[in-house]
């Protein structure tokens, strides 16, 4: 799995969530609300391609008392390949949920439920077709090592709708990616 691409994804964008939160999380008034909105634009290579990137983000965090966070919120990245012209833009919109959250200090890991709804992750050109389009709901379990940020351990629990990036082990945005801008 392509994981620096997926944590980017979650970083970036709120891509999609779950339907039900464990407890009455939903039911409950969150002690913390965020807005966060920016837009940036920078040159990268990604994949052995140049690229130049245009970044808009739309995202309302909300912090519960029981430690479970929720962000809804859309995001629009725009990668432009320098050498041809050629562009895609990645976008996504709807809620992420992460409840559950266990830090074992003894075992050195932190294990979460992670949840989209909604659009994780829609690949179209600037001026053409959708490429790849994850929709609905999708839910992992995943454990970290806290020391050095790696994924130990993941398992989709739930899956609902269209996720041919999940479907793919995460392979599919590099290979969406450099066919379009190559």
């Amino acid at each position: 799995m392509c994981r620096s691409i997926k944590l980017l994804a979650i970083l970036m964008t709120p891509i999609a969530a779950l339907a039900v939160l464990p407890g009455t999380a939903l039911g409950d008034q969150p002690i913390a609300r965020f807005h966060d909105h920016f837009e940036d634009s920078f040159s990268d290579v990604i994949f052995g391609i140049p690229v130049d990137v245009d970044v808009e983000v739309n995202h309302n965090i909300f912090l519960y008392a029981d430690g479970d966070i929720k962000v809804t919120g859309s995001s629009r990245v725009t990668y432009t390949n320098p050498v041809n012209g050629k562009s895609i833009i990645v976008s996504a919109a709807g809620q992420t949920t992460e409840t559950s959250i266990v830090v074992d200090e003894e075992a050195g890991t932190i294990s979460f439920v992670l949840s989209y709804k909604g659009l994780p992750e829609k690949i179209q050109t600037a001026h053409g077709p959708v490429l790849s389009r994850d929709a609905g709901i999708i839910t992992f379990e995943e454990t970290w090592d806290l020391v050095t940020g790696e994924v130990i351990s993941e398992e989709t629990i739930v899956e609902k709708g269209p996720h041919p990036e999940a479907d793919s082990d995460f392979t599919l945005f590099m290979v969406v990616f450099t066919a379009a801008l190559t």
